[in-house]
């Protein structure tokens, strides 16, 4: 039996995750920013009374890295569009991706298979449905990435660097 596909749209391109992957699809009400986070931190929003921070695809993957993605300007606020929560399913519950598009179901007419060689690590398969290809991300690398991106974010200068205000 096949598995469905959370689906969504990021940098011009058709991304989705594994419903295994998923706890929940939210329809958002504001993302409050948080104050110093690295750019790929969306923010944080109540979902159920939990909060999740969401992840910012769109700045998480870098220019040219999106398969066949040409460079998008950085998203704006959507004002009246409604933005989504792709919650994410244990242990990374606490996470989720902010989704500035319609967020829909696919089922895929094959297997899930690893993407050839060269293929970005956070990419577990690549998937021809209809007439388009669904980018399937992997949540382990993905959460990897992101959690890479936010200890860079903390790291210190190199030594004996001097503040130019000082």
């Amino acid at each position: 039996m096949l598995e469905p596909i959370i689906t969504f749209e990021a940098r011009s391109e058709w991304f989705g995750l594994m419903a295994r992957d998923v706890r929940e699809v939210a329809r958002l009400r504001g993302v409050r920013p948080v104050p110093r986070a690295p750019e790929v931190i969306a923010g944080l929003a109540e979902v159920h009374g939990r909060v999740v921070t969401l992840i910012d695809l769109d700045r998480l993957l870098p220019a040219g890295e999106a398969p066949g993605a040409p460079d998008p300007p950085h998203p704006t606020p959507t004002g009246d569009r409604d933005e989504f929560g792709v919650v994410l399913a244990l242990p990374y519950d606490h996470l989720g991706i902010l989704v500035r598009s319609d967020v829909d179901v696919a089922a895929a007419t094959e297997d899930v298979e690893t993407p050839p060689g060269g293929a970005a690590s956070w990419l577990q398969a690549r998937l021809p449905i209809g007439e388009r290809l669904l980018n399937v991300l992997s949540l382990p690398a993905l959460v990897l990435r992101v959690e890479e991106t936010i200890r860079k974010g903390f790291r210190p200068g190199p030594q004996g660097a001097v503040d130019e205000e000082s």
